[in-house]
């Protein structure tokens, strides 16, 4: 991280990958650096980024905005080296369909029949 200009983060939320970015790996990150965060900001600690985001010598661009606090996003959002990129338009339709193809998945798998199977 001390030679990256470019760091991006794309790996699952786990018990291992919570605060991922804490306060020493945002020490070794190099001045100038853009940091893309695509997940879940559980991998971040908040108040190490604060920190390194007061010092203006990174960029800090997030998704996942809509699964933060709004308080969070109030703390974060003064700062023009941190980017929050809101959540793509979801319609709600959109949403109806992906919430009834998880039941009917679920529902599918109860009975023996699984359906949406991904190798």
């Amino acid at each position: 991280m001390k030679e990256a200009d470019f760091i991006s983060l794309n790996f699952a939320h786990t018990p291992d990958t919570d605060k991922f970015l804490d306060a020493d790996a945002f020490s070794k990150i190099k001045s100038g650096a853009i940091i893309v965060n695509t997940v879940p900001m559980e991998t971040i600690d908040l108040a190490a980024l604060e920190k390194r985001l007061k010092k203006n010598n990174i960029t800090f661009i997030l998704d996942h905005s809509d699964e933060m606090k709004q308080e969070d996003l109030d703390r974060l959002s003064m700062y023009k080296n941190c980017v929050i990129y809101p959540p793509i338009g979801v319609s709600k339709e959109a949403r109806a369909n992906k919430q009834n193809l998880f039941v009917e998945n679920i529902e599918n798998f109860l009975k023996g029949k699984p359906t949406n199977i991904v190798n």
